[in-house]
């Protein structure tokens, strides 16, 4: 009896980062490990050899070639590929908390999947992540088995029905619930590395969505889905984002050319005031703008401590919203962000069962 509240306590905060109601801490120190890599900077290894293409060691400890041991639970023989197929490209990157992330994207031919992204941790517990096109598979990066399968529609990350996830029904629901923590964490994990790697997220429109959904309990595995979104699966989950991306263009072109604003932050500061301007003339009931959200739900004013500002939302369902976030500068959306803005639009919308947060560029 005397673990029953250690194990209440777990469950009960699975429960609040799946219904957006807590943060965790690791990822705020992934993101500040993150912050500190320069990638364009971190030297790999030549084309042609065996480990052509990974990140190396620079003499500072950020990086080095792949312990024999380690790889084996990094990448286990039902994930192995030819190391010179010509179709593939391999990045191997050690973050500096001790973390891995092997990945493996496939550019052309016959395969089981366009990428391949395969997180450790330092403590050996290891997920891999498959997509190919808009379906995603989750397993176990050691004994290979499928945890979830889940697919991105129009109508929400979908989960395979088919799919029989390996570890709940075969251990205790405390012990679900850690697995599927550690799930999150190492998806967490994977988003930041991807964000990193990419710089300014290369996505089409200057765009970059993620999901986020809640569960109610720990029967099936949650859907998970970790990674850029086309323009048109985005387009049809939220279908005011071209719009938006239309009239961004239009501002930052018009501050930009105006030759007013001297410094990065005036020009951000006036291209959120004019999409400001431009949001609440609509004056749509499920269109909002510069939305300022307190931790317990409740709207706030602006610049008020505690708040999170959401730049924009829509509604396009009842139980959807579609959270956008303008970014004018270098710096991407973090992990950290994303949780935030997550959260407190699950609080602010509680009947929202799923939440997309979407990064928003100029695109030209």
């Amino acid at each position: 009896m005397a673990r029953q509240p250690r194990i209440g306590d777990e469950v009960q905060q699975l429960k609040g980062l799946l219904a957006g109601l807590s943060l965790d801490t690791k990822l705020l120190r992934l993101e500040q490990v993150l912050r500190r890599k320069d990638w364009s900077e971190q030297p790999r290894a030549p084309a042609g050899q065996p480990n052509g293409g990974q990140w190396v060691g620079d003499g500072g400890g950020s990086g080095g070639t792949v312990d024999p041991d380690v790889l084996r639970l990094v990448r286990p023989q039902w994930a192995q590929m030819p190391v010179a197929e010509p179709a593939q490209s391999r990045e191997d990157t050690r973050l500096d908390d001790g973390t891995r992330v092997l990945s493996i994207r496939i550019r052309a031919g016959r395969r089981d999947f366009d990428e391949q992204h395969t997180v450790t941790a330092p403590d050996g517990e290891s997920r891999v992540f498959e997509t190919l096109g808009a379906t995603q598979t989750i397993r176990d990066g050691v004994s290979g088995e499928i945890l979830g399968r889940s697919t991105f529609t129009a109508n929400g990350v979908e989960p395979d029905a088919t799919v029989q996830p390996a570890f709940l029904p075969a251990v205790p629901l405390a012990l679900a619930a850690i697995r599927v923590l550690r799930t999150l964490e190492l998806a967490g994990t994977l988003f930041a590395t991807l964000s990193a790697q990419r710089g300014r997220y290369g996505t089409v429109l200057g765009t970059t969505a993620h999901e986020f959904r809640g569960a109610e309990d720990f029967e099936h595995m949650p859907a998970i889905w970790v990674g850029p979104l086309d323009q048109a699966s985005l387009d049809a989950a939220c279908p005011k984002t071209g719009e938006i991306q239309t009239q961004l263009d239009a501002v930052a072109a018009a501050v930009r050319q105006s030759g007013a604003y001297r410094t990065p932050q005036a020009v951000g500061t006036a291209i959120h005031v004019r999409m400001d301007r431009w949001a609440k003339a609509q004056d749509i009931e499920n269109f909002k703008s510069e939305l300022s959200i307190l931790k317990n739900g409740k709207e706030g004013t602006y610049g008020q401590s505690g708040t999170s500002r959401l730049d924009q939302y829509h509604l396009p369902q009842p139980n959807v919203a579609c959270v956008y976030d303008y970014k004018t500068g270098l710096r991407g959306l973090s992990w950290s962000d994303w949780v935030r803005y997550a959260t407190r639009s699950k609080t602010y919308f509680p009947a929202t069962q799923r939440i997309i947060v979407i990064q928003m560029r100029e695109s030209r």
